[in-house]
């Protein structure tokens, strides 16, 4: 990411005065990363090839605001934490929310080295994305808000587990050295591959504070942690997940690819019903 790139960045998450070489900084990032750039799945239910070279994945995700999954997420985090000057490395996990130990290394974060350190720094994980930086040095409990996690590491894996305000294991991150075509590997299947996650299921969520709001299929939910407030409501057609992406989630995807979407979801909807 060069320097311009950086401050459209920066800019965008309101975060161009406040840059400094530390973990505070860091949190402030992911923290304005998931509020203001939606997780979607949606240009992968389309059949389009995602391009993560990065003034391409810039373009699209940070200029154009198309939304992305973790493979465009946390690359362009990445990016911009090595521009600022931190010492940074891609990693893969495996993703274990729906408790399968096999599931395929087809989720990207970043390794963060911070004073002889280290930590992970995600900021694609859906509505489940850890709002600070991970600490991954050894096994320990870490708060953040009313979330509680829970953090094993072997000497070459670590696995993070959400202990409060529901009991789940969120992923295991193998501690080897991975390049940027190791990532390529797994973004092309989770885009690509017919069978994969997101090809199948429109999936968009965005963090503020402590609001979630998260769309699955053709079913919406928002959640308050401050409040216990939830509100679920189904999305009855294309107009109405146009305003949501428009509105809540901060996307503007052409009226052609909405009507597309939402076809396909409510026609997959039907044939399992």
């Amino acid at each position: 990411m060069n320097q311009t790139q950086l401050a459209i960045y920066l800019s965008k998450l309101d975060l161009q005065g406040a840059v400094s070489a530390d973990l505070v900084f860091v949190g402030k990032l992911i923290q304005a990363h998931i509020n203001r750039f939606s997780f979607s799945s949606f240009n992968a239910m389309q059949d389009k090839f995602l391009s993560t070279n990065d003034d391409e994945l810039f373009e699209r995700l940070i200029v154009q605001q198309q939304g992305g999954y973790c493979f465009e997420h946390n690359k362009i985090a990445m990016l911009a934490l090595q521009a600022i000057g931190f010492e940074v490395a891609p990693l893969l996990g495996r993703v274990l929310l729906n408790g399968t130990k096999t599931n395929a290394r087809t989720h990207r974060l970043t390794q963060l080295t911070f004073q002889g350190k280290t930590y992970l720094v995600d900021v694609g994980f859906g509505v489940k994305t850890p709002r600070i930086p991970i600490p991954i040095e050894r096994s320990t409990q870490i708060c953040e808000g009313i979330n509680e996690y829970h953090i094993e590491r072997t000497p070459y894996s670590v696995t993070v587990s959400l202990q409060k305000p529901e009991r789940v294991t969120l992923y295991q991150v193998d501690l080897l050295e991975t390049y940027e075509s190791d990532c390529d590997v797994g973004h092309f299947y989770s885009h690509q591959h017919p069978e994969a996650s997101f090809v199948n299921n429109l999936v968009v969520s965005r963090i503020s504070g402590h609001e979630r709001f998260v769309l699955r299929n053709l079913s919406y939910l928002y959640s308050n942690e401050r409040t216990g407030e939830q509100v679920e409501r189904s999305v009855g057609n294309v107009e109405q997940l146009c305003d949501l992406l428009n509105k809540t989630f901060y996307l503007e995807p052409p009226i052609g690819d909405v009507r597309w979407v939402f076809d396909k979801v409510h026609t997959r909807g039907q044939q399992a019903n």
